[in-house]
Parts: C-alpha cells; structure tokens; sequence
C-alpha cells in the first residue's frame, strides 16, 4: 500500500441532545426516535433527539442575555429547543405544560436555518431553559471526518405529556418510542435495537444505578449535579469494543480501528496498530483497565499486513506477550504465529464464536471475521473515502467476489477497519460491489474503443472524478486491466491492452 502521513483529527463541532422524559416515578420512560434508514450517519439506531450548533443558533444565543448562561451553554440549549421543535413539534406553551404546536407553526419551521428564531421573535413558540439540565456530554471517536461534541440534556416533560409528531415532509426518524432505559439495553444486548456508542454507555451509566434502587429521575439529577465528560468506552456491539488507533492511512481516515472482541475473561486483540506513543498510550490503558477487571488478552489477530494494520510490532510485544493469529501472508510479515485460513473457529468461550473468512483482494491473505454480532470486514468496505486495491499486490478480481461472499452471509451489523459501525451491511456491500463493477465496465469499455495505454485508459474510466489524484487513479485503473486480463477480456502486452 501507498505511504501516508499521519494526520491528526479534525476538532469536533458542538451539538446537542434531548433526553426527554415523561410519567410518574416508577414509570419513567425516554423518548427515542428510529433513525431513518438514507440518513448518512447511524441510519436505523435508536438515537435522542438533537443535532449540531447552527450559526443561526450562535447568533441568536450572542444576541440574548436574559438567561445568564455563557455563551456556548446558551448556544447548546438554543439548539437544543430547536431540534426539539423541528423533530418532535414538542414546546412549551403559555401555560407552562408541553405540547405539539400549531401546524402552522411547524410549517415556519421547514422554511429555513432561521425559521425557529423568526418563530421565538413572532412570540409563535417560547424557549423556556429552566427545566433543562446538562446530564453529560460525550465527544464522537476519531471515526469519522466530522464529529461532534454532543450535550446531553434531560427535561422531565411531565406525566402526562403528549406523544411526539413527525414534522411535514421527510423526518429525520421513522418512529418515535418512549423506552425504558433497561428495555432497550436488553435489546440492544440481544442485537435486536441499535443505538450508537455514546447512547450505549449513557444507557449503561442509567441502568447500572437503577439496579441499585434508584429512580430514574433521581439518576438523571445526580448526572446533572456533576456531568460525565471524557472519554466513554466504543462499543459498536456487544463484545465489540474499538479503540480508535491514529495512524498514517488514506485520507481522510486519521485512525485504525483495533478491535476488542469478547464478552469473558479471554478476549482477542484484532488489529493493534500502534506507530507511536499516542497509540501505545491506548492500548496500555485499555489493557490494564481489563486487567483489573479480571480479564485478559488471549491472542492477538491481525486482518492483513499492510502498515496502518500491523504498526510496529516491537511496540505491542513490550504490552502483552500471547499467540498471534494471522494467514501465511501476513505472519511472514511479521515474524511468524500461527496460521488460520477459511472456515477456522476462533472461540472465546462467551457463546459467540468467530469465523475466519479469507477475503484477499484489498492484499494478498487478508482475512474478515464474522459471529452473530456482525461482520469484522477489515478493508473491504469503508464508511469513510474509498477502499483502494493496490496494483502491485492487490487482485481487483478477488476483491470483487469478496465482496459477494460477504454479501451471502448477510451480516446484522458491519464493523469496518475505518469509520463507524455500519447498520446496513448489505447496502455497503451492494454499493462498494456496485461501483466497483462500474468501474470495470468502463475501464473495459475504454479499451474496447481503441484506447491501450495505461494513462489514457484512466482518463476516460474516471473523466467523472476530475479531483481524484492522478497517481490513485493510474494505480486502481491498472487493478482493473489486470482483474480483466485473468477473466480473459483484456490482453496485456508490455505497455499495451486489448482486448480480445
């Protein structure tokens, strides 16, 4: 693979979120919404209402005093009340109990960025801040080339308050559900609900204290009396922790997701690529919180040899010194272990086993991993940029029925080696397949209309990607030839292709 320069994470934008409650103690419940499934991030997890600090947000907030909050405090609940209203049609009235507004309030609404403030100015919906109170905050993982730091605020809307409307036109969400917070981490444990991973970890703050007796609302006033903010345990699934690995990798992925995978004491390390001490910080604190915790490392696994995957291998034998697991390929990489290939079990003894499956077109003896969970798929797909398939060791040919032995196996969630869990896995799979074999078409085509060397080729298979650089689309045009060449439809002939 192409050397890259480490780069570091973009700084995360501001949002807020609506933890909203209703009923009497005993029977408290919040309010989720099913995130519609073409939305770009998390599309079809159970998420709060919320979203990001508009400039219209900011404006507002700098222009109004009356609530003695800082600046950036006063932005986050301005938000706050917006999304509020745009997702849920739920406000304050005038006399001070919740409801859905007017309809043609909620029409002003879909007219613009500043269509909320214009609506606060018009006296037509109230922004009351006193009932809202910060529970935690939570920053997005380096996943992803825009993230946030997200604000969550509980307000309690009463017992009695009404359900929740979707705005005219296309909502964000699909469904709205007051949830028990012990119901949906249930489900979310069996694998039958999604929620992100900063939902994750607030859901396990609450119920984890409502085991021990206390009531919900009680919970939500002791998070308000002191806020959890830092960093919060990845989980993408149950027994599948990531931790985020900065490393030098394609843009405009910053980082590479090692894997800890298991939900007993014997857990496997997939992918620890550690290239400097940042890198090895995490891994070393991860660890040892594990370690106080009664469990340990058994062995460590590695999808495929390029660099952002294995990193620098002395760095990780000074941490922790078990089996290491990797194919032919890619233990001659890095000194030896043992081998695994196709159809071997990998089990940690907690009722989920592991299945190798050997997916070597992105690189030669590069393999995925698949259980009940989900689908470790490496670098076959990507929620962030592009996968490439390096001509000079990649097979385009391999990559591509990969990807449809992925698609057969029809996974529930996909983990991939770059940006965030993916809920839709066959759609990734379908896309990724999809352009790919686009691709190949036009790469054919061009040389079916008498174009034969290499630099004219790519020009016209990708005059639909002026900005892509040029040395990338030299390199993945050639993977193409050459994934044509052994299905028999092109010849190459030292500089020259045909076809035949």
């Amino acid at each position: 693979m192409g050397s890259y320069e480490r780069r570091p994470a973009r700084p995360p934008r501001r949002a807020s979120s609506a933890v909203l409650t209703r009923g009497k103690p005993g029977s408290i419940k919040m309010l989720m919404g099913l995130r519609h499934p073409d939305v770009p991030t998390f599309p079809e997890f159970w998420s709060f209402p919320g979203g990001g600090v508009s400039k219209e947000d900011i404006e507002y907030a700098r222009k109004s005093s009356d609530h003695g909050d800082d600046n950036q405090s006063l932005e986050s609940l301005v938000t706050l009340f917006r999304e509020v209203v745009e997702e849920t049609g739920l406000s304050k009235s005038e006399d001070g109990r919740w409801a859905i507004v007017p309809p043609h309030v909620r029409k002003k609404m879909t007219e613009g960025p500043g269509a909320w403030i214009e609506a606060l100015a018009e006296g037509m919906i109230k922004m009351d801040a006193s009932g809202a109170s910060l529970v935690t905050e939570r920053t997005t993982p380096p996943l992803a080339p825009v993230r946030y730091t997200n604000r969550f605020y509980h307000i309690h809307l009463g017992e009695d308050a009404p359900e929740p409307e979707h705005p005219p036109g296309r909502s964000e969400f699909t469904e709205f559900r007051w949830w028990d917070p012990e119901d949906i981490l249930e489900q979310w444990e069996q694998g039958t609900a999604r929620m992100a991973p900063p939902q994750v970890t607030f859901m396990r703050d609450i119920v984890g204290r409502c085991r021990e007796g206390r009531g919900i609302l009680d919970i939500l006033s002791e998070l308000a009396g002191e806020p959890p903010i830092g960093p919060h345990k990845i989980e993408f699934a149950p027994g599948v922790e990531c931790l985020p690995i900065p490393t030098a990798t394609l843009p405009p992925s910053t980082h590479t997701n090692c894997f800890v995978i298991g939900q007993g004491d014997e857990l496997l390390l997939v992918d620890p690529a550690i290239q400097d001490e940042e890198g090895q910080a995490i891994i070393v604190q991860r660890l040892n919180e594990l370690e106080s915790n009664g469990k340990r490392i058994k062995a460590i696994l590695y999808t495929h040899r390029h660099t952002d995957h294995i990193g620098d291998r002395s760095r990780i034998q000074d941490i922790v010194d078990v089996e290491v697991l990797g194919t032919t390929e890619t233990l001659a990489a890095i000194g030896g272990g043992t081998v695994i290939k196709e159809g071997d079990i990998i089990d940690l003894d907690d009722n989920l086993p592991w299945t190798v499956i050997e997916t070597p077109g992105h690189c030669p003896g590069m393999v995925s991993l698949i259980s009940k969970s989900g689908l470790l798929s490496a670098d076959n797909v990507t929620m962030v940029g592009t996968i490439l398939v390096p001509s000079a060791d990649g097979d385009m040919r391999e990559y591509m029925n990969g990807l449809e032995r992925l698609s057969a196996l029809n996974p529930n969630l996909l983990f991939p080696s770059h940006g965030p869990v993916c809920a839709a896995p066959m759609r990734v799979l379908s896309r990724t397949l999809k352009h790919r074999m686009e691709r190949q078409s036009k790469v054919l085509n061009a040389v079916k209309e008498g174009l034969n060397r290499l630099e004219d080729i790519a020009l016209s298979a990708y005059k639909d990607a002026p900005d892509a650089p040029e040395s990338l689309v030299r390199d993945q045009t050639l993977s193409h030839l050459r994934g044509l060449v052994k299905e028999g439809l092109v010849i190459e002939e030292g500089d020259i292709f045909s076809t035949i």
